[in-house]
């Protein structure tokens, strides 16, 4: 079945993708662009309560779709408890040299 809301995560997913492959990171800043899409406001939108939809199955699928990218792509839940910012600054003292 053809969904507006899977087509538009699938396009935001690609380019949360090339964003990473770019960064090692998916703690974009909300001013970030991949693929001429806003991915940095996207990942803001999706870390919020519900930002993942509604329907549990849903959101699961989703969270692990980020997660397969990023395990780190949402710090601030239950499981890691730091920041986005935080995790920003981490990812790029890991790749400073």
């Amino acid at each position: 079945m053809w969904d507006t809301a899977d087509t538009g995560f699938a396009e935001n997913l690609a380019a949360a993708r090339a964003y990473f492959e770019l960064h090692g990171t998916l703690a974009a800043p909300r001013h970030a662009t991949a693929l001429d899409k806003p991915v940095g406001q996207w990942l803001t939108n999706v870390r919020r309560p519900g930002g993942l939809g509604k329907d549990p199955v849903r959101t699961k699928r989703r969270a692990e779709a980020l997660a397969a990218l990023d395990e780190d792509w949402n710090p601030g839940d239950d499981d890691h408890g730091w920041t986005v910012d935080w995790q920003r600054h981490y990812a790029y003292l890991r790749a400073v040299p």
